[in-house]
């Protein structure tokens, strides 16, 4: 069944809280592999030394940073589908109620796993400026807790993968005034020129600049820009009836593989990253088995712990190396070693999804709702 625009109810949604579209679980299902790609980018080293027999998968894991630009179209996507038509017209209520909707969505977790990290810095003796100018100082904290850490320096700081919260805090902060110009665009033929020309534009800025992959942090601005606001017109593309992708699902992952190729041959030129946005697109369309897997409750219960995983991954660090010491060159000690490393990652994420990021959000909800007119209503899409 086609879900673009459909209405769950004909209520009037609350401003600043997401309209009762029907759920898009494929998309949830799909947060789980990108955040999945990531942790593969980052332990990538580790798995091949635990498991030789990883290898072959080289190429596919170092492409893992595309996972995060997976992440910053879905996001848009996501949000102009709950958001855009409800706020094509800015109001301080309804700006207000969105900002403090995702600060709810992003920060408890961030702010928990920030201070693991800090702990294990201080146990470790690892506090200060270290190695690559990776900071882990007083101002640096406070720049986190304020997720603009990335903001005016581009080093990483506590807990690394963070550096894209503070990077997706800048996009929702815009969010409103954006929500306000998108849903302006009516036809679907031109929300899609209007996310080619997105792209286009981020993708002229890197090569201007002959900017490799691992110096695109400080480019954060042009990045998340970029991509979020391509996501949105692709969704708005998608949802006016312009943009129907679903019949190549079954190809996606042949796609995906080749694109990951890429990095090894071309020293990580960036053209790949339009491709993410495709793959949203696609998914959004996708029936067949391709949607039905991803909406699967087992999918769309792990996209739903995704945010955990990305965010807890970079502080297991210590039972890695611990696993790394731990194994041997026989295989079935090399097996059990990636078992345990799966299982160590999954239970870390679960344990932030369960113990943190749901009540925290549930009380901050609850707290909004009381200063606020109208109550909040839940998401019941898929997150971003």
């Amino acid at each position: 069944m086609d879900v673009r625009g459909q209405l769950l109810t004909s209520a009037t949604t609350t401003p600043g809280t997401p309209e009762r579209r029907s759920p898009l679980p494929a998309l949830t299902g799909l947060r789980v592999l990108a955040a999945t790609w990531v942790v593969l980018f980052h332990y990538r080293a580790d798995l091949e030394a635990l498991a030789p027999w990883t290898l072959p998968a080289d190429t596919f894991m170092r492409a893992g940073y595309l996972g995060v630009d997976l992440f910053f179209p879905l996001s848009g996507f996501i949000l102009a589908y709950n958001y855009a038509d409800s706020m094509r017209t800015f109001s301080r209520g309804s700006a207000s109620s969105f900002v403090r909707n995702r600060f709810a969505r992003v920060w408890p977790v961030h702010f928990v796993a920030l201070n693991i990290d800090l702990a294990m810095a201080v146990a470790m003796g690892t506090l200060g400026t270290g190695e690559g100018g990776h900071r882990r100082t007083p101002a640096a904290y406070g720049q986190n807790v304020l997720m603009v850490h990335n903001w005016f320096n581009d080093r990483p700081s506590f807990n690394g993968p963070a550096w894209s919260i503070a990077s997706e805090w800048f996009a929702y902060l815009l969010a409103p005034l954006l929500f306000v110009l998108v849903a302006r665009v009516v036809q679907a033929r031109t929300s899609l020129l209007l996310a080619v020309l997105s792209y286009a534009a981020m993708l002229t800025v890197f090569a201007g600049l002959a900017l490799p992959n691992g110096n695109l942090e400080h480019m954060f601005y042009v990045r998340i820009l970029g991509e979020f606001v391509a996501g949105m017109f692709l969704c708005l593309a998608w949802v006016r009836g312009g943009l129907a992708l679903g019949r190549l699902a079954p190809v996606l992952p042949l796609v995906v593989v080749a694109v990951a190729l890429v990095p090894a041959l071309s020293s990580g030129d960036y053209w790949m990253a339009p491709v993410m946005g495709l793959v949203v697109a696609v998914v959004a369309s996708a029936g067949g088995w391709v949607g039905a897997w991803l909406s699967t409750p087992l999918m769309v219960a792990a996209g739903e712990a995704s945010y955990c995983l990305y965010m807890t991954h970079y502080l297991m660090r210590p039972v890695v190396t611990w696993l790394r010491e731990w194994g041997d060159d026989a295989w079935w000690s090399a097996g059990l070693a990636v078992v345990a490393l799966v299982l160590a990652l999954g239970a870390a994420a679960w344990l932030m999804h369960v113990l943190v990021e749901r009540p925290a959000r549930h009380v901050l909800h609850a707290r909004a709702a009381l200063r606020s007119p109208e109550p909040e209503r839940e998401l019941a899409v898929a997150r971003s």
